[in-house]
């Protein structure tokens, strides 16, 4: 199948160039759980969600972007 070749051939090969970006994701999300859930009121605790999200979305964007040129490098070359 055509995704599954597209999988093997250009996501698994970029995942791998990608993996100290995702350690760096994984320090910032970490930086931001410095004080212990338990002792968050509900407004500090959706303010720590909001900013993990947009951690999240930042990472989402930047690999989707790499997976987009990486894959059309892929069709045309």
């Amino acid at each position: 199948m055509l995704i599954e070749k597209i999988y093997k051939e250009v996501y698994l090969k970029m995942k791998e160039d990608t993996q100290e970006d995702d350690f760096a994701m994984s320090d910032r999300l970490s930086a931001l759980l410095e004080t212990p859930v338990e002792t968050l009121d509900k407004e500090k605790l959706e303010m720590l969600l909001c900013s993990a999200t947009i951690v999240g979305q930042e990472r989402g964007f930047v690999n989707g972007f790499r997976f987009c040129l990486r894959l059309l490098s892929e069709g045309i070359g």
